[in-house]
């Protein structure tokens, strides 16, 4: 069964879309005030406006730019700033066996057809057969926890941030100098979605 998506798992373009179009909302709404305030500022018979929505005078000459417009792009901004800058992060189980042969990948092989994506007997077969002590001490068993796009060693990170992996499926087995991997991915918050497959 496919996981029904979390905000977690939304695709990064659609967060960023998200934020593009409040920012663009403030800025339309900004621009409607400055170009009033500039139309305002012309009548010499109008009441002087407050400040933050007053056209901004440099060396005597009128920008129609307000305090208000220059505070609502700063904070556009570092919405969208923060977002394109936060790190893309997995919480994930593995299965490790520690060896390199043919052999033990046939049977990494045969244990995920077994497993398929249940993450029970991903947790079993994690207490079962994991050589990593997270598969006997994990919560669920062969838990790794959350952690960031880097934190791993390289195959594992690309098999886990792959545009490909669905949360909530066992990929592997995938090979690292550890030996070979299954991998569960319970959860997927991945900010770039351009990660070298």
């Amino acid at each position: 069964p496919t996981p029904t998506p979390t905000p977690t798992t939304m695709a990064p373009l659609k967060q960023f879309a998200r934020h593009a179009a409040c920012a663009l909302t403030l800025l339309l709404s900004t621009l409607t005030i400055s170009s009033t305030s500039a139309q305002d500022a012309d009548d010499t018979n109008t009441i002087e406006r407050p400040f933050l929505v007053r056209d901004l005078r440099v060396f005597g000459t009128r920008l129609p730019i307000s305090p208000m417009t220059i505070l609502i792009f700063g904070i556009s901004a570092l919405i969208l700033f923060k977002n394109l800058t936060k790190p893309s992060t997995a919480t994930a189980s593995h299965i490790l066996l520690d060896n390199d042969s043919d052999a033990t990948r046939d049977k990494m092989i045969k244990m995920k057809e077994e497993i398929g994506d249940d993450h029970e007997k991903f947790a079993e077969f994690a207490r079962k057969f994991s050589t990593c002590p997270s598969g006997k001490n994990g919560n669920p068993n062969g838990s790794l926890g959350k952690f960031t796009l880097g934190t791993m060693v390289p195959p594992f990170d690309k098999a886990v941030f792959s545009s490909k992996t669905k949360a909530g499926s066992v990929i592997g087995p995938v090979q690292t100098q550890f030996g070979y991997h299954l991998i569960l991915v319970h959860e997927k918050d991945e900010q770039r979605s351009l990660v070298v497959e």
